[in-house]
């Protein structure tokens, strides 16, 4: 598989199909593997990327080299590396840390982008209230996704063996240091998104307890027209959870905003 070496890391993602690219981004408590009910489905129509952010599974550096503020650049080295000119990006909770910068930032590279789960770094005090709860809960001694904080309790009753797997690939990983996704060199301020125009939709699931079941609908609210939708019968992590709803979901919006190999 592929992997490219930058100063302070190396950098490991998956290719699988042909097309237009799409990246699928994970969140703090994944990894590549956390797609493996996403790229079979999309992978016939689109290039399906996967990555490991540094500091996640196979893209191990230094501690004090893991921070949210290389995501963007990360992305883009993997981009250049590839010949990628322009990508749609699907980004799960931390993965906006990289998705939606490059989007800002880089809006030509862009074709779309879909935020799952994540209140993104697109800095109100009402948005750093939620990212603060979300870190202490985090932080604190008896968070487990395991424990139900996340998921819809019927999905835990139900799919033990999902929440088990979950638990499984997010044990692939170093321990991540949530706060720094508060750092202030991250934040997205309103006049960072003055003439934004990347097609845009932020997701959350009605039973997400980690966030909040609104924290969408703010998060949004920040992106210049960008969408939210909600995931009625998920958590925190409607790909994982709810995967054949997601990517009915997310195949609609990709086929509005980024060609298809079968043209549509």
């Amino acid at each position: 598989m592929p992997t490219i070496h930058l100063p302070d890391t190396s950098l490991y993602y998956e290719k699988q199909g042909e097309g237009h690219p799409v990246f699928f981004i994970h969140g703090g408590g994944g990894n590549s593997m956390a797609f493996y009910q996403q790229v079979p489905f999309f992978r016939d129509r689109y290039q399906v990327i996967t990555v490991d952010l540094r500091g996640f599974k196979h893209s191990r550096c230094a501690p004090e080299a893991v921070h949210p503020r290389h995501f963007p650049d990360d992305i883009r080295a993997i981009m250049d590396a590839e010949g990628i000119a322009r990508a749609a990006f699907v980004c799960q909770s931390l993965g906006a840390w990289a998705g939606l910068p490059i989007a800002v930032r880089t809006p030509e590279r862009v074709s779309c982008l879909f935020i799952n789960g994540s209140p993104t770094p697109a800095y109100s005090t009402q948005n750093w209230k939620v990212i603060q709860r979300a870190n202490g809960i985090f932080l604190g001694p008896d968070f487990s996704r395991g424990a139900g904080v996340g998921w819809n309790r019927e999905t835990l009753k139900a799919r033990p063996d999902l929440i088990f797997l979950y638990s499984q690939i997010k044990a692939l990983n170093p321990p991540f240091d949530s706060s720094t996704m508060m750092d202030d060199s991250i934040k997205l301020y309103p006049a960072d998104f003055d003439n934004y125009s990347v097609p845009t939709v932020v997701a959350g699931g009605s039973h997400d307890d980690f966030l909040n079941s609104e924290s969408h609908f703010h998060a949004a609210s920040l992106i210049p027209g960008a969408e939210p939708y909600t995931f009625e019968d998920s958590g925190h992590s409607a790909y994982f959870e709810h995967a054949t709803e997601f990517n009915t979901v997310v195949d609609r919006f990709l086929q509005l905003h980024a060609p298809s190999r079968a043209g549509n």
